[in-house]
């Protein structure tokens, strides 16, 4: 851990303190066993179902729709996060336990990647779920804005990931890998070919890229987008609200205009209406309240590591020393579980949704229904005939 002089967060001499610290140290000593093998099951079962996900949400019937292609953005960016992370937990906590001397050059270049488009990927995420947010909230009022379209889409998919690389460039300057040789001082040929990973001390860059990095993973990575996840949650919550309370002013209206129908014809008008209204206000509020769900679930879980992240920007000796090190493999697992809200959601709220992978993934089955019912009705016919 580099120390920059910050000022400490912890009182190390209170004795609630140390019992604090105590209890993380127990935690973590039972859960990092578990953490591995649990981690390496969520990102294999994960990365499978993001990228059926990825398949259903491609189909015409779904991609017409601009939530849908921005889910498509999110589980491409989700199943490269677990993949990622798969990599890692196989390569550097199941065949390698994370005390290892070194590593070779080139899977320290993989560390530094992973480590790097892991966060940067997961935040996209975020970013996603904000602008989804967004167009669902301007969208309840008018159908025809700027951003209901495919080309807006692919602009913003464009943008954000030049956006994410830019953020992204201090994490890899903060890092260097240097010789295991060199670390311990010694020609040793037993490190030979032995790499590892430190930050960056030099006098010209040391402290300043490292808490410039920690700023912009606290405000840009987490800070930020946790607070526009807040903003727009409220709004779609109240925006929802009130298109219920227009539609229930409209069922009244609807009420009145058919009163002045002829008697006969009143009864029919009263039920047409009703019935295309009901099934466009079940439509919307899913998709909306699908995607408050989808924003609870990220604001619970990304919000104390939002404000974690800043306090690491401020106080980032004590943060990473005492907070990061005993649940930052709890944090990750957060992460990750994150990574399955959209599929999980959307299997169970939309109709839609389960219709079309189920004609895409039981397409053998139906044929064969289809074949036997067609069989059935020609042994039918042929007996009547008879």
């Amino acid at each position: 851990m580099m120390h920059c002089g910050d000022p400490p967060l912890f009182d190390l001499t209170n004795n609630n303190t140390i019992r604090m610290f105590q209890m993380l140290i127990a935690f973590n000593e039972m859960y990092t066993i578990i953490h591995r093998h649990l981690c390496l099951f969520v990102c294999i079962f994960g990365a499978f179902l993001n990228f059926i996900h990825c398949i259903v949400l491609s189909r015409r019937s779904m991609r017409i729709y601009t939530i849908n292609a921005l889910l498509w953005q999110m589980a491409v960016f989700d199943a490269l996060t677990m993949t990622s992370y798969a990599i890692y937990i196989m390569r550097f906590r199941l065949i390698d336990d994370e005390n290892s001397i070194g590593y070779s050059y080139y899977w320290l270049i993989f560390l530094i990647g992973h480590v790097t488009a892991s966060i940067a990927l997961h935040t996209g995420s975020l970013y996603l779920s904000v602008i989804m947010a967004y167009i669902r909230w301007i969208s309840l009022d008018r159908l025809d804005a700027k951003w209901m379209n495919h080309t807006a889409i692919r602009y913003i998919f464009v943008y954000t990931c030049l956006f994410l690389t830019l953020i992204s460039i201090p994490t890899i300057l903060v890092h260097q890998i240097v010789p295991v040789s060199e670390v311990f001082g010694t020609n040793d040929t037993q490190y030979a070919g032995l790499y590892t990973v430190q930050l960056d001390e030099t006098d010209i860059n040391g402290c300043k890229i490292f808490r410039l990095n920690l700023w912009i993973t606290g405000i840009m990575f987490k800070g930020l987008p946790c607070g526009l996840l807040l903003l727009f949650t409220i709004a779609l919550i109240i925006k929802l609200y009130e298109v219920s309370e227009k539609r229930r002013l409209l069922r009244g209206e609807t009420s009145i205009s058919c009163a002045s129908a002829n008697a006969s014809d009143r009864n029919v008008l009263i039920g047409i209406d009703q019935q295309a209204r009901r099934k466009k206000a079940i439509s919307v509020d899913k998709t909306t309240s699908m995607l408050i769900i989808m924003l609870l679930i990220f604001l619970i879980t990304e919000l104390p590591q939002g404000l974690l992240a800043i306090l690491s920007a401020i106080y980032p000796t004590h943060v990473q020393t005492f907070i990061y090190v005993y649940l930052g493999e709890l944090l990750d697992l957060l992460s990750l579980i994150n990574c399955l809200t959209s599929f999980t959601l959307y299997s169970l709220m939309s109709s839609t949704y389960r219709s079309t992978a189920l004609s895409l993934f039981c397409r053998h089955r139906n044929t064969k229904k289809k074949k036997r019912t067609s069989q059935q009705t020609f042994n039918s016919l042929k007996l009547l005939l008879t």
